[in-house]
This record gives C-alpha cells, sequence and structure tokens, in this order.
C-alpha cells in the first residue's frame, strides 16, 4: 500500500515538475482552428505564424470567435461585426510603437 501511494506520487510529481518545460517547448509551434501559431497573453488572443489569407487586400486569417467570425490582418486590424455592421478595427498600440 506504501509503494503504491509513494509511485503515484513520484509520478504526480514528476508530471508537474516536467509539465511547464513541454509547455513552453512548443509556444511557437501550437495549432488551433487549423492555424499554426501561438497565444499571446494581452486578452489570451491567437497570433498565427502563417497570415497566408487575404481579405480587402490584407493578409491574415479567419477566425471563429464565440461572437462570429472575425477577419484578423498580419499587422494587428481585425474585420469584425460590430453594432454598426462589419467594420475594420485597429489593433490598440502603445505609444513607443507609433
Amino acid at each position: 500500500m506504501k509503494a503504491k501511494t509513494l509511485a503515484t506520487l513520484l509520478i504526480l510529481f514528476g508530471w508537474f515538475a516536467l509539465a511547464p518545460g513541454a509547455v513552453s517547448a512548443q509556444e511557437e509551434n501550437q495549432w488551433y482552428q487549423g492555424q499554426q501559431g501561438k497565444w499571446v497573453c494581452s486578452g489570451w488572443r491567437w497570433v498565427s505564424t502563417r497570415g497566408d489569407q487575404w481579405f480587402q487586400g490584407r493578409q491574415g486569417h479567419w477566425y471563429r470567435e464565440r461572437s462570429g467570425w472575425e477577419f484578423r490582418a498580419n499587422n494587428g486590424d481585425e474585420y469584425r461585426q460590430g453594432p454598426n455592421g462589419w467594420n475594420w478595427h485597429r489593433e490598440r498600440r502603445d505609444a513607443e510603437n507609433n
């Protein structure tokens, strides 16, 4: 009984110790909705590493969100449906980036 408990604890400890390293190693090589990219902590949004689709002269990707479909251009602009219909929305940029 003690051996099983000890083995279980060692397995759990090893799993928790190795899990953060496994996640960070795949940071840039994750897949979401058929797109390769990574998660960005600013609002937890998905950033594709390959913006190979085009819409209205802008390169990016279409994503299905809870509120519906939206197009995210590689420059950070988003085309989505709002209260006034479909419009482009510019990414909020810090003063340093302007």
